[in-house]
This record gives C-alpha cells, structure tokens and sequence, in this order.
C-alpha cells in the first residue's frame, strides 16, 4: 500500500506494508538519521518527533503515522552549509563518540526546548532519560543542550574554545577551498551566532617551549558535523539494489547432536533464494576472536556444524526477497536433534564423567578435551613457595563474575555484494576488518586479495565487535545467490547467538587469587 506521509514538511507517498513500523518507511525513503536499536523502543535510537513530541518510530505503525507531522535531523538544516543551534552546540562541546543515537538526543533536545526555554540540568536529563547512549554518556550532551538553549534564547555565550569545526563532509567536493580550516558557514537554523575559534600562535610559552599545534589541545571530531545532521555513516546507512535478507535458525538447545535437516520446503517457498547449514557448507575449521596472527588455538568453530553448544547457536540461514519471507522459510526447517547432557557451571564441566562439548577429531590443541579446558595459563614470580613461607598473611580467595554481553546500541550487522572487479566486499560492524578478511578467506575459499572487508563507523563496540561473528555468513549467501546480502541481529539474538557474549562471559567465571603480604614491607 501507499502511505501520505508529512516529513520534515514535506509530503511522501511511501510504498509499505501494513505491518511496517515508521522506522522503517523512514529508513526506505532515504531518512538515515533514524537508526535501528531495538525492536521495543528500548534504546531510543530510532526516536523522532511526531507533531512536536518524542516517538520511538520502532514501535509505531507506518500508518499510525498519516495525517501527523514528522520531523527528522535531516530537516533541522536550512542549507547545506548550515547546523542548526542545536547541532552546533553538539559539535562545540564534544557531545558526540560514536554518533549512532545522537540524531535522537538532538530531537529530544528540540522537543524540550520548544516547551522550556531556559532548561535546568535535571529537566535535560530527563528529556535524554529515553534515549540510551553508552558511547558518549550524558554529561556532554546536556552541556550541549543548555549551551543551544542560550543560543536560542539570543544570548551571548562563552566562545568555542576549541580548534576550527570543519565538515569533512565537503572535503571531496570542495577540496581547494580558498580557506581550508573555515569549512562550512554554521550559523545555525534559528540562531545568527557564529562560531567563534582562537587563532593559532607561534608564541613562545612562558617555559619557552613553542606552542604547539595539536599536543595539549582539544580536537572535534573529523566527522562531527556529519554525525549531527545523521548522514549516512554505518553498515546499514547504503540501499543496495537486489539486496536480499538473511535470518538465521539457531539452536532450542544447549548441547544437542543434529542427525538431520531437511529444508527442501524453506527452499520452495517462494522469494527465498538460499538455505545454509552444515550438509552443503564446507567444513573448515576456525577460531573466530582475530585478535592476532596467526590466531591463537584452538581453532574450534566451523561455520555450520551437526553439534550445537550453546542455545542460540547456528543451524542454518535464509536468504530470501524480505525479512518475513526469510522468517516465514525458518519455520519450515526440519531439524532432527539427539538432545545430549548439557553442563551450566565451569566447576562441573572440568570433572572427569562430565559432557564432553568438543568430541570432535578435526579441533587440535585443546589443552584437555576430555575436561573440557581450552587452554591452561600458569605464572609466578620469584620464589612463590619462599614468598609464602616468610609472609606475616596469606590471603586466598575465588571470585566470581556474572555474564555480561557489552550491548552497544548497533546491533551486529553486514551487508556482502560482489563488486565490479568481482571481489566479495563486506560492509560489517566490526572493530577490525583486516582481521575479519584474512579469517572469513578460507571459509569462503577466496584468496584474501579477491574479499574487501569495510569497516564503516560503528555505534558502539567495547571489544564485543573485536570478532568476526556473523561475516561468513552473509559471505556464504552472496556466494551461494549472487547477490547482496543483509544480515542484521536482532536485540534478542545479541544476548542469546553472540558468540562473544558466550565465550567471553560464561557464567560464574572463577579467578582464585592467592596473596601474601608481609607486615615488615606494609
């Protein structure tokens, strides 16, 4: 169907389906600036104004949407070349890290400020208390919604005390600017202030060290301006054509055996293009954490496997015209498991009868298999036993840390296509992209100069994004359809399929620390 959609005063016939939320008839006509958190409004990152309040587009029909005003950041901008007060005072004080939910706290700046002119710190908070940001934190943002509130207000205030703001936006287009540290004019949509900068000097210091031009002096952001106006930035921010989704079918169970599968009905049904899993992928062993090279054994994972260790692990995956058709098609998978004894503490795993979760013979270098211990790490300093024997206390304790999965507010997500020059390029959420090609090349049985691995910016990483987690999939999809392929975690299947999460913060992890201390060296 066909909706009339006001946005950013203009009017839209947007093409949708009855079941489509506003984000993402905002996200197929071109509005990038709304950015996909959740799919219950929890994160706040896909936040706009309808009729001047507050949204979370992601849990608002389409069509609920007709009729009202719509304002994104993609309307703030009176010109090219201009930002308006609000996302002045974002770039001016350094409220921006990784920009992926600044859009909304932007627009629940203009949502109070429209109500309360003259804001306190605890009313700003307030208006950001919907929005998640772990990147940037709050203290930065609500400095630069009370410095855009004096703007507006047409008042004077303190100048920007900072380097030159430039729009690296425009560097490709207007690379022999005449004054290449001006860049952009911002004056601001409502506001005729400009911004103010302290000139550069060679002066001596009183020390008589020169002055220097970047050590000891605060820097924007290269992109900042860019962030604050939501211009397209991450892995999902491209329209690719012929673009085809992937979902993935994971495991109900925490430690099975897989006998069968068959998904000859997923495979007809119509608009679905590819179906993944152990029977028609190669097998070739991997360790998925690229923290170094070579990897550091065991290599231990495969793409598909017939054995599943965790709930939530792979089984196999969909490429299909859409994500429902692609969702409708796992439904039709038949999976036949031999349920086998799972294990849930780390002090039951190591004793000897205990599930073994690597009986294969194809993973080498697993310290002791039979006990499940991957690897064994033994260090002393000096004479240990000495150290001990001469100590006034001794002191021993086990400590134990809870699961934690690091939550940065972009899901993983990639996005595979074969290029021109038929290289297979995966535009992917990571943190290290050299890592991701040289580990996905042998998976997918291409040499390492015929992948492109892009690393877009990122809404958040915290080391979870620091391995290669879903790459190979969409890898394998390209391959098997010829065609792009989009694969995006839900917030659901972050906590429950991220391999990171699983393997870095198993339940009860347990250090035991043994110290001394000798009262003579207090």
């Amino acid at each position: 169907m066909t909706l009339p959609l006001n946005i950013n005063g203009k009017d839209f016939d947007i093409s949708a389906r009855p079941t489509d939320t506003l984000l993402a008839a905002l996200r197929s006509a071109g509005f990038f600036s709304v950015r996909f958190g959740s799919h219950d409004g929890q994160t706040g990152a896909a936040a706009v104004l309808v009729d001047g309040q507050l949204v979370n587009s992601d849990v608002m029909l389409a069509g609920q949407a007709v009729g009202h005003k719509i304002e994104t950041v993609e309307g703030l901008n009176p010109g090219v070349n201009e930002l308006h007060p609000i996302q002045k005072a974002f770039v001016e004080t350094g409220a921006i890290q990784s920009g992926y939910s600044t859009p909304a706290m932007i627009l629940a700046a203009k949502a109070l400020l429209a109500q309360e002119p003259n804001p306190i710190e605890a009313e700003v908070r307030e208006a950001f208390s919907g929005i998640l940001c772990r990147e940037t934190g709050y203290v930065k943002p609500v400095q630069a919604v009370l410095r855009a509130a004096a703007y507006l207000r047409g008042e004077e205030v303190p100048p920007y005390d900072g380097p030159p703001i430039i729009d690296a936006t425009f560097f490709v287009e207007n690379p022999t600017a005449p004054d290449e540290d001006a860049g952009p004019e911002l004056t601001g949509g409502e506001s005729g202030v400009q911004t103010e900068t302290k000139p550069k000097t060679d002066i001596l210091l009183t020390s008589g060290v020169p002055e220097t031009a970047v050590v000891g002096k605060p820097e924007t952001k290269v992109d900042a301006v860019k962030l604050t106006k939501g211009n397209p930035a991450f892995v999902d921010d491209i329209d690719l054509r012929g673009m085809l989704y992937a979902k993935l079918l994971t495991s109900p169970h925490a430690h099975a055996r897989i006998l069968d599968i068959d998904a000859s009905e997923a495979e007809a049904l119509p608009g679905v293009h590819a179906v993944i899993h152990y029977k028609n992928v190669k097998r070739i062993k991997y360790a998925s954490g690229g923290q170094s090279y070579p990897n550091p054994p065991p290599h231990d994972q495969v793409s598909f496997d017939n054995k599943v260790r965790y709930v939530g692990d792979r089984v196999a995956a969909v490429a299909a015209e859409s994500e429902a058709i692609a969702e409708a098609a796992l439904k039709l998978i038949k999976v036949e498991y031999k349920i086998l004894t799972a294990v849930f503490d780390e002090n039951e795993a190591i004793k000897p009868g205990a599930p073994i979760i690597h009986d294969e013979d194809d993973t080498e270098e697993i310290h002791d298999a039979s006990r499940n211990i991957v690897h064994h790490i033994q260090a002393e300093v000096g004479d240990v036993e000495q150290g001990f024997a001469e100590a006034d206390h001794v002191f021993e304790h086990s400590y134990y840390v809870h699961q934690v999965q690091q939550t940065p507010i972009e899901p993983h997500i990639a996005i595979s296509w074969w290029d021109s020059d038929e290289r297979l390029v995966i535009r992917t959420s990571t943190q290290v992209p050299f890592h991701v090609r040289r580990m996905v090349a042998p998976l997918l049985d291409l040499p390492v100069r015929r992948i492109r691995v892009i690393k877009p910016r990122i809404g958040g990483g915290f080391g979870v994004k620091q391995e290669m987690l879903i790459e190979d999939i969409v890898g394998h999809l390209t391959i098997a359809t010829g065609r792009p392929v989009r694969l995006e975690l839900t917030r659901s299947e972050e906590f429950r399929s991220s391999r990171t999460a699983i393997r870095k913060a198993s339940p009860g992890k347990r250090v035991s620390w043994r110290t001394a201390r000798c009262t003579r060296c207090r």
